[in-house]
C-alpha cells in the first residue's frame, strides 16, 4: 500500500508543474489529491517531529491561527470570508514540506513546469502575433477572457512564472547543470519574449531586477558571457519598448504615475498610490493590532473618498500592507518571520545564493499584490520552495 501512495504522490508531484502555468483548477485537483495521499500516508509521529522543529512551519500555523483571533477585534469582517477561504492552502507548505520526495521526482518537476511555460510562451507569442486566436475560442475549458493575450492563466500570473522560468533556466546555463545548453538558451529567449509581449509589469520588473543581479553575482567570474547577456537584455527591452504595445503602454503608465504622485492628467489619482497612500495612514492610527480580519475591503469602500469603487478590492494589491492593516504589527512579523526562516533554511545549503532567488522573488512581488494569498501563485512558491530546499544540485540532469 505504502509503495503505491509512493509512486502516486511521485505523479501526482510531476503533474502539477505541468497544471501551474496551465490550470487553476486542474492544480487545485491535484493538490487535493495530494493532501489525500498524505493522510493516507501516515507516519504522523514523525511528521509531528519534522513540523514542530521547523521554525517556519510553526510561523505558518501561527499566522492561520492569528487571523482566526483577529476576528475578535474591530467590527468590520465582512470580507473575512476571502482570507479564510485562502488560509488552508498554506498548510499545504505543510503537507509538501513533510512528504518525502525523492530527486528523481523533484527534478521532473521542475523539467516538467519548464517545458509547459515553454510551450505557454510559445503560444502567447502565436496569439499576439495573430497566428492563432486566443485558446478560449476553440474550447469552452479554458475560461480566460481578456485582452492581453496569455495562453492558459491571466496575464500577470503568466509573466510571473515565465521570469522565474527564465531566471531559473539563466542559472542551469551559467552553472553548466545541463547537457543541453543550447536549448537552454532557447528557452530564455523565448521566455524574454512573451514576458516583454505582455502586460504584467511585475513579470517585467522581475525578469530585469534578476537578470541584473545575477550578472552582478557572477560578473567577475563569467564576465564576458555576462556582458553578452545584459547586452542581450538591453536589445530585448529596447526592442519590446518599441515594437511590443503592452509593454510600452504599461511602462509609459507607471512612469507617469511616479512623477505625478499618483496623478495622471485629466484623471483621478492612480488606485494604487491610493492604497499605499491610505493604508499607511490608517496603519498608523493602529499599528499593533490593526482593524481585524477581513477589514480592509469594508473600511476602504465606506470611507476612502478618492472616485475608486473599493467594494471590489479585497487588499490593497500590496501583502505587507495588507497583513499590517488588519493583523498590525503581530502579523506582519509572523508573515516576514516565514520568509525569514525559509532563507535561513536555503542559505545554508550548496549553491545557497541561487535557491535565495525562490523566497526574494516571491517577497518583491508581494509589494505589488497580495500574492502569498492567490492561489495559483502561492501554489507555485509551495511547489517551487520544495524543490529547492531539497534538491541535490551536484549532477547536471
Amino acid at each position: 500500500m505504502r509503495e503505491i501512495i509512493k509512486k502516486l504522490q511521485t505523479f501526482f508531484f510531476v503533474l502539477l508543474g505541468v497544471a501551474i502555468p496551465t490550470s487553476i483548477a486542474a492544480s487545485g485537483i491535484i493538490m487535493g489529491f495530494l493532501a489525500l495521499l498524505w493522510i493516507f500516508e501516515g507516519g504522523v509521529n514523525e511528521k509531528l517531529k519534522q513540523i514542530i522543529s521547523s521554525k517556519w512551519m510553526l510561523a505558518v500555523l501561527a499566522l492561520i491561527s492569528y487571523y482566526g483571533l483577529a476576528m475578535l477585534w474591530g467590527d468590520n469582517h465582512e470580507n473575512s470570508s476571502w482570507i479564510f477561504q485562502k488560509l488552508p492552502l498554506l498548510l499545504m507548505f505543510i503537507v509538501f514540506a513533510t512528504t518525502n520526495f525523492k530527486q528523481k521526482t523533484l527534478k521532473l518537476g521542475a523539467i516538467a513546469f519548464l517545458i509547459t511555460t515553454f510551450i505557454s510562451a510559445l503560444i502567447a507569442i502565436a496569439i499576439d502575433f495573430g497566428i492563432i486566436q486566443e485558446l478560449y475560442n476553440y474550447t469552452n475549458m479554458i475560461s480566460l477572457n481578456n485582452n492581453h493575450k496569455s495562453a492558459f492563466i491571466k496575464y500577470n500570473y503568466h509573466n510571473l512564472l515565465l521570469a522565474f522560468s527564465a531566471l531559473l533556466c539563466f542559472y542551469l546555463l551559467i552553472e553548466k547543470q545541463t547537457k543541453y545548453p543550447i536549448i537552454l538558451l532557447l528557452f530564455i529567449l523565448i521566455y524574454g519574449w512573451s514576458i516583454f509581449s505582455e502586460a504584467g509589469r511585475a513579470g517585467h520588473l522581475i525578469f530585469i531586477l534578476f537578470f541584473i543581479l545575477y550578472s552582478a553575482y557572477y560578473i567577475k567570474q563569467k564576465a564576458l558571457i555576462i556582458l553578452g547577456l545584459l547586452g542581450l537584455l538591453s536589445v530585448i527591452l529596447i526592442g519590446a519598448y518599441k515594437f511590443s504595445h503592452p509593454f510600452k503602454v504599461r511602462i509609459d503608465e507607471g512612469v507617469e504615475v511616479v512623477l505625478n504622485k499618483g496623478k495622471r492628467p485629466g484623471k483621478i489619482k492612480d488606485i494604487r498610490y491610493v492604497f499605499v497612500q491610505e493604508s499607511i495612514n490608517y496603519i498608523k492610527e493602529k499599528p499593533f493590532l490593526g482593524y481585524g480580519t477581513g477589514s480592509f475591503g469594508t473600511i476602504f469602500n465606506r470611507e476612502v473618498k478618492s472616485g475608486h469603487k473599493f467594494y471590489t478590492h479585497t487588499t490593497p494589491h500590496n501583502n505587507y500592507l495588507y497583513v499590517w492593516f488588519e493583523l498590525g504589527i503581530f502579523g506582519i512579523v509572523l508573515l516576514l518571520s516565514i520568509f525569514y526562516f525559509q532563507i535561513r533554511e536555503l542559505i545554508v545549503l550548496k549553491n545557497g545564493f541561487h535557491r535565495l532567488v525562490l523566497p526574494l522573488m516571491f517577497m518583491t512581488i508581494m509589494l505589488v499584490d497580495s500574492y502569498f494569498f492567490i492561489f495559483i501563485l502561492t501554489t507555485f512558491y509551495i511547489y517551487f520552495y520544495t524543490i529547492y530546499s531539497r534538491v541535490n544540485l551536484d549532477k547536471p540532469s
